[in-house]
């Protein structure tokens, strides 16, 4: 089936070029599209279409310049052309499509039946035949019109809380309303600097042409004083023949200031009244409007955004306050947990010091009396025993004081955290070990540990004295046998308070092990479970452990059987 014309439909509007598309859909056309002047100039070079139906306002290259290039190319001088425009531009559209020899023209908002009328005319190079108006019509229509356009743009305008899309919305509704080539708003910002916005239907390099005008810069001095400025102040003043301008070159221009009731913000200025010599009067008032409404909209959003910006600022100080509040809960937490550890020390100590303490004491005195009465000869050896019993009841008190004196040191030494590798400490502490139990054979399974951020002097404490508790209660055993490494808590373990799935590390041996009836007596000060003529030791080494750990934000606890060993389990607060 034969096509009924090619079409080309240039507009940059996305919803009035579907309208156009839709209107034509029933006309077996081949319809192309352009979003702009110069992507249609390059379509009518191109492909050559029937008929051309272009928009006035529109990025880079407006329709005005698009049909004068068009008139000028004698391969396609002859293509109908439709112009496009707002209705209350009819007038202004008319007087254009004469100059140029275009006979048909479409107001938006576009009517169906009157677009086919018109595109099937100009195809049929027939002039369409346009309504008769009134002379109240034409005179005041087109006033009621634009009147409506600007109560749309202001609707538009205070539904906006962005300012920069605020500026931007202006530019382009007053660049359409005012009929401009160029819509230029500058506003004056607080620190000093300028944010200039512009809408604008000419390339970069017309656009600075047309910026550098002297006219031009004579005028900005007005507005950015404060002033307006109309050039020409009339159209009969204008020495410039319209249909002989060149993109770039200045030929009119209008601004007004933006200000509230309050403040001046800066100015808007509309530049080369397309197709015409210059703006008109009524072109001021509506300018002035335009300015008037974007100033109380830009101040809104101003005022908006502060309110926003304080809005925000609280929320963070109150997120900081509720940070500050958890981090001293927390502080709070760990001091009153290291106020109970030290009350729990400062029980032991008095324990300690009313029995443990006590006890070398009342040796000593015991054996001091039994010297004095002693009535025996000189060379007897009873004087010698006790001398020796003397003497092992103060060794007993000095150990028992530099182990309360270690244990006061674990916890209040500053700690000092930094990345440690266990592997070495464990090493470290198995090669002392080693060293001070010569010709014992124990079999060592050193599995690798995971890295932590510790102190290494504390924690190097811990593993000295897990590790030689391994080697001495395992003394009796013929294959002493003594395993490092690391396990995870399991569901249901109720000798912690760590949480299943959490890493921790062991110290396991095959030694005598003890009752876990006595295990919560394990880690408190002078708490032993072996009688001192089993195996050495003051009571202090456990308890120094536990307060380490508990000070890396672990905990610690054990598992154990008489005659079968025992596990020293510990977490560490970040073990990876």
């Amino acid at each position: 089936m034969a096509k009924g014309g090619k079409i080309l439909v240039a507009e940059d509007d996305a919803e009035a070029r579907e309208l156009l598309l839709l209107s034509l859909a029933d006309g077996d056309y081949d319809v192309l599209q352009a979003a702009d002047g110069i992507e249609a100039l390059h379509l009518l070079r191109t492909e050559h279409p029937d008929l051309l139906i272009t928009d006035i306002v529109m990025p880079r290259m407006d329709g005005y310049e698009l049909v004068r290039k068009l008139r000028q190319d004698e391969s396609m001088s002859g293509t109908p052309v439709i112009f496009c425009s707002a209705s209350y531009h009819e007038r202004e559209v008319r007087e254009m499509a004469r100059s140029l020899g275009v006979r048909s023209t479409l107001s938006k908002p576009y009517d169906l039946e009157t677009v086919r009328e018109t595109v099937n005319a100009a195809l049929a190079t027939k002039p369409a035949s346009a309504p008769q108006a009134s002379a109240e019509t034409y005179f005041y229509g087109p006033a009621q019109e634009r009147l409506s356009a600007l109560i749309t743009f202001s609707r538009r305008l205070f539904g906006q809380t962005d300012s920069a899309v605020i500026l931007e919305s202006t530019c382009d509704a007053a660049r359409d309303i005012l009929l401009a080539q160029v819509a230029q708003l500058v506003i004056a910002t607080g620190d000093g600097s300028r944010q200039n916005t512009v809408s604008s239907g000419l390339s970069a390099d017309e656009m600075e042409r047309l910026l550098s005008s002297r006219m031009y810069r004579d005028l900005l001095r007005s507005l950015e004083s404060g002033g307006s400025a109309l050039y020409p102040m009339s159209a009969d003043e204008s020495s410039v023949d319209a249909s002989t301008v060149q993109q770039g070159d200045f030929v009119s221009m209008l601004g007004v200031p933006i200000a509230s009731v309050t403040k001046t913000y800066g100015f808007l200025c509309v530049l080369n009244r397309i197709g015409l010599p210059g703006f008109t009067e009524e072109d001021l008032a509506v300018a002035r409007a335009i300015a008037a409404q974007v100033a109380v909209a830009y101040e809104n959003a101003l005022q908006h955004q502060a309110l926003q910006d304080e809005i925000d600022r609280r929320a963070e100080m109150e997120s900081e306050i509720r940070r500050l509040n958890q981090d001293l809960e927390k502080r709070v937490a760990e001091r009153t947990a290291e106020l109970e550890i030290a009350n729990r020390e400062l029980e032991a100590f008095s324990y300690s010091v009313a029995h443990d303490l006590r006890a070398p004491l009342r040796l000593i005195h015991a054996h001091v009396q039994m010297l004095r009465e002693h009535k025996g000869p000189p060379g007897s050896r009873e004087p010698g025993s006790h001398m020796e019993q003397i003497q092992r009841g103060a060794r007993e008190m000095s150990a028992l004081i530099d182990g309360l004196l270690a244990l006061s040191r674990v916890s209040h030494v500053e700690m000092r955290r930094e990345p440690c590798t266990l592997d070495g400490m464990v090493k470290h502490a198995v090669e002392r070990l080693s060293q001070e139990t010569p010709g014992r054979e124990i079999e060592w399974h050193l599995n690798p540990l995971p890295a932590v951020s510790c102190d290494p002097e504390l924690m190097q404490q811990v593993f000295a004295n897990l590790i030689g508790n391994a080697v001495k209660y395992s003394r009796p055993r013929a294959k002493p046998l003594i395993e490092v490494g690391t396990g995870v808590v399991a569901v249901g373990d109720n000798g912690t308070t760590a949480h299943p799935g959490e890493r921790y590390i062991f110290v396991r041996d095959n030694g005598v092990g003890f009752d876990m009836r006595y295990a919560r007596k394990l880690f408190g000060v002078f708490q032993r479970l072996h009688r001192q003529d089993e195996f050495e030791g003051t009571g202090i080494g456990l308890a120094t452990v536990s307060r380490i750990v508990e000070r890396h934000g672990g905990t610690i606890w054990a598992e154990a059987s008489p005659g079968r060993g025992a596990e020293f389990r510990f977490t560490l607060r970040d073990m990876d």
